[in-house]
């Protein structure tokens, strides 16, 4: 029912369209753009045709140029949709799980319990999410994994008190007291009454922050402190450009390629994602129903 609601939404349709093409080109990308041979055993390791630091114009052995560094800007793009599903997938499903854990657990349990980690969950939410993440990643040190860990860290929270709200208002209702009165134990009331009827509000969040995480992992590799260089990620190739954005005296356009194409892929994954939720939300919200 939901996917057909989906599929006659027009806005849902073309976030549809466009995950599907970013899925395709993750799954694809050893054809896509097959791996060099000195670079057998790193496929994301992006190639390099030279040493020199001025970037090239799309040519037919390079359809998006090369940027600084004579890295490959259109292996960086394909292998980098990997990286970035690979980033957006762990961290929200890292943060999605241990938030609904604490929140519906809290909730549930109430009392002193619950005030005691919805202040744990205060304190976390009160540090910018950003510079946490910032602080966090510079003191582990670079690479993937560790933006992973910052990310995750400081993004189960708003899953948290998302579904604190949910559970509290659900299990006061009469089939929950019913189900207690019945004997039903408390994990299996949690898990077969309550969390069913709760958990999409948190599904709908999480298909929003895919995009969000994505552009916060691409803000850490823009500021040297993602993936290592040379890895294929769409932050670091665009912190290639950064010397290049304005171009020439003489033309301002002219190193266009190295920060249009890596700054495409991220917007159209990040809209990808944020029509599909915002669909989502309309088909699930009774209010937007009524």
């Amino acid at each position: 029912m939901v996917m057909k609601k989906l599929l006659h939404n027009p806005l849902s349709m073309i976030g549809l369209l466009l995950l599907l093409g970013f899925i395709l080109v993750a799954i694809f990308a050893p054809w896509i753009a097959p791996t060099q041979d000195a670079y057998a055993n790193d496929p994301y390791r992006v190639p390099r045709f030279g040493w020199g630091t001025t970037p090239e114009p799309p040519s037919p052995q390079h359809p998006m140029g090369l940027t600084q560094g004579k890295y490959d800007i259109f292996y960086g793009i394909v292998w980098g949709t990997r990286t970035a599903f690979q980033v957006g997938l762990i961290v929200t499903g890292l943060s999605c799980f241990i938030g609904v854990v604490i929140g519906s657990t809290s909730a549930y349990v109430g009392g002193k319990f619950d005030e005691v980690v919805m202040r744990f969950v205060d304190v976390f939410m009160s540090f910018p999410f950003l510079i946490a993440a910032i602080v966090i990643t510079a003191i582990l040190g670079r690479g993937l994994d560790k933006v992973i860990i910052a990310l995750v860290i400081f993004r189960w929270t708003g899953y948290a008190r998302l579904i604190r709200g949910n559970v509290l208002q659900v299990k006061q209702d009469e089939y929950i007291m019913a189900a207690r009165a019945g004997g039903v134990s408390h994990p299996k009331i949690l898990m077969r009454h309550i969390l069913p009827n709760t958990i999409f509000p948190v599904l709908i969040q999480a298909s929003m922050n895919m995009g969000s995480i994505v552009v916060t992992a691409s803000t850490l590799s823009f500021l040297g402190l993602g993936a290592p260089e040379g890895h294929a990620d769409w932050g670091q190739m665009i912190s290639f450009a950064r010397n290049w954005v304005l171009g020439t005296p003489d033309n301002s356009l002219a190193y266009w390629y190295t920060v249009v194409w890596p700054g495409l892929a991220i917007v159209l994954f990040v809209l990808s994602w944020n029509l599909i939720g915002d669909a989502f939300r309309d088909i699930m919200d009774p209010r937007i129903q009524g």
